[in-house]
């Protein structure tokens, strides 16, 4: 029997462009996305021989979470080892230990597969590189090749398209999810609907990022589907980010989840006290990732089509 547990970062949409709807009925997204310090954990166990097909069971200590087929993790975990053929057990346990809210635009879903993927190939010995598991990943959900490889990336096509970029600076984030779920769907719907939708200046963002220019970059901040999103209280909190002395905010994804930019410890705090014991507040920092690059290339580049 062997164990392992890993931490599962959630991650905010820095900026997000939708460029156009595939033929498959998918969104060709345009994307800037970092992991953050606001984190699940997994534990997954195995025992037992080499088998093609071995048992999966799955607990959450969110009892609104399914443990079933339904569940990303589980998901990843039969593209694992249907990607492999036959793996070193019969039997997987995956424990989710949930911290990130659900429904809120911060991949706790897709990190969570990620980690099952990046757990089983330590568990297995290291038996492939980064590459190889992101194109697992793609199978199960777009977010998770991000969420493989974690830190600062920009994401094209549906996510399989990733690049490295240099690290969003220091600073303080601010989280903060109403209680309230947004359709993916129905954003996605009324996007097409749009005669003439807002793009964002991509550019300047990229050129803030790398002269490590957080004002700038907190100033460019931008989310295509926030403009169909017809709540309220989205707005809502983001003014009372930014009256609080937030540098710049947004929502994440598409949505219900709005995050603010800070570099006072001080402002932050005092932000946060307006939202706590009333939704999910959290503070965190930016995450690092993984940094890994394959043994493939040498570049920072992963086309998962190719």
């Amino acid at each position: 029997m062997q164990s392992i547990t890993l931490k599962a970062p959630a991650k905010i949409n820095l900026i997000l462009d939708i460029v156009g709807k595939r033929k498959d009925g998918y969104h060709n997204l345009r994307s800037v996305m970092q992991t953050i310090s606001i984190f699940d954990y997994i534990t997954l166990t195995i025992d037992g021989e080499k088998s093609e097909f071995p048992h999966i069971s799955l607990t959450c200590t969110n009892s609104d979470i399914p443990t079933d087929k339904r569940n990303i993790a589980y998901k990843a975990c039969r593209s694992f080892c249907k990607f492999v053929g036959v793996v070193p057990f019969d039997r997987v346990e995956i424990n989710i230990e949930k911290h990130i809210p659900s429904g809120a635009g911060l991949a706790g879903g897709s990190t969570d597969g990620a980690a099952v993927i990046l757990g089983l190939n330590k568990l297995c010995g290291d038996l492939m590189p980064t590459y190889e598991l992101c194109k697992i990943g793609a199978t199960v959900g777009a977010d998770v090749p991000f969420c493989i490889v974690g830190g600062t990336a920009l994401c094209e096509g549906i996510g399989e398209k990733i690049t490295y970029l240099k690290p969003l600076p220091d600073c303080e984030i601010l989280v903060v999810k109403p209680d309230i779920s947004i359709s993916t769907p129905l954003s996605y719907k009324r996007f097409d609907e749009l005669k003439n939708p807002r793009l964002s200046d991509f550019d300047e963002f990229l050129k803030a990022l790398e002269n490590s220019d957080l004002h700038s970059v907190s100033r460019h901040l931008s989310n295509s589907l926030e403009d169909v999103t017809n709540e309220r209280i989205i707005q809502d909190i983001k003014s009372e980010m930014i009256n609080s002395g937030a540098l710049g905010s947004i929502m994440t994804g598409s949505g219900s989840a709005v995050f603010g930019i800070f570099e006072s410890d001080k402002k932050i705090k005092e932000c946060a006290d307006k939202f706590n014991g009333q939704m999910f507040c959290q503070i965190c920092q930016p995450d690092r990732g993984k940094t890994f690059r394959s043994k493939r290339q040498d570049t920072n580049y992963y086309n998962l089509e190719s």
